[in-house]
């Protein structure tokens, strides 16, 4: 996917900091860091370095997730510090109530919105809550990213719900980012689900034929299967595939108006498909 926006999203996910921080230095505009995994110091180290360009205005805020505690009841209101040539810097501990309401109120804070820009989060899982609702959470702070007109740039790292909730809104930018990404979505469904692991540890293949078959938008499992010749799986087994698939970004379910169980290939992902198959035959050695 790398290169192909998913819906109407503007950005991608990277496979480090370095890479971060070049895409943040070449669109320049204003700028909003979130930064868990490195002081905001570091952080505005590692844009000076990415030059030649550099945004015109900054606001970078450090993510205190060394305690992850229940988050309190109210967003916290940005309150940052300028701190000279166009840098405001803040703090804020994680996780927040309101992720989105907190990115909205630093971007209408730090302003100049008209020339463009980045947000910046390099571990969007330890802005949400255990118990928040990941999907939801990560699209609501990738849409206030675009309604503000920036783009939205996150490391392939952190939380593995979180992140695959990312990896369903959000291209990578290259395909070091696609093999980093792939990697730490399957180890997260190998811990979380080992069950639909098995599944499409077997059956990717099978998988990825139906997918490509099959003449519909949203279809479900058992008309996916029914496109496979001569299928070694059952519905179900598929299913159970199809939902590892899910999780690691290779598509994603429409269970806003039709039943959960209906695939949405209008989102489906061939080229993730074939980096799972190559991680899944390195593991099988």
């Amino acid at each position: 996917m790398a290169g192909e926006a998913v819906e109407q999203s503007i950005g991608a996910i990277h496979a480090d900091a370095a890479s971060l921080a070049r895409r943040a230095a070449a669109a320049g505009g204003t700028h909003v860091a979130l930064v868990a995994g490195r002081s905001v110091d570091e952080w505005h180290r590692a844009l000076e370095r990415a030059g030649p360009a550099s945004p015109a205005r900054a606001y970078l805020v450090s993510v205190d997730n060394a305690v992850r505690g229940p988050a309190g009841a109210v967003a916290p209101a940005p309150s940052g510090r300028p701190i000279g040539g166009g840098v405001v810097i803040d703090a804020v501990e994680a996780p927040l109530a309101e992720p989105e309401a907190y990115l909205r109120s630093a971007l209408a804070a730090i302003g100049g919105l008209d020339a463009g820009g980045t947000v910046v989060v390099d571990d969007v899982g330890a802005l949400i809550e255990a118990d928040a609702d990941a999907g939801s959470t990560v699209a609501a702070l990738v849409d206030a990213a675009a309604d503000a007109g920036v783009e939205f740039h996150g490391a392939a790292a952190g939380d593995g719900a979180a992140l695959s909730a990312l990896a369903r809104r959000l291209p990578v930018v290259d395909d070091e980012a696609e093999r980093v990404l792939t990697e730490r979505l399957l180890a997260h469904l190998r811990e979380s689900d080992p069950t639909n692991f098995g599944y499409l540890r077997h059956h990717w293949r099978e998988a990825r034929t139906g997918l490509a078959a099959v003449e519909m938008s949203y279809p479900q499992s058992k008309q996916i299967h029914a496109s496979i010749p001569d299928p070694e799986t059952t519905p179900r087994t598929l299913g159970a595939a199809l939902q590892a698939l899910v999780t690691l970004g290779a598509l994603d379910v429409w269970g806003d108006t039709v039943a959960a169980n209906r695939y949405d290939l209008t989102r489906y992902d061939p080229s993730r498909i074939d980096t799972v198959g190559a991680i899944l035959a390195d593991i099988d050695g």
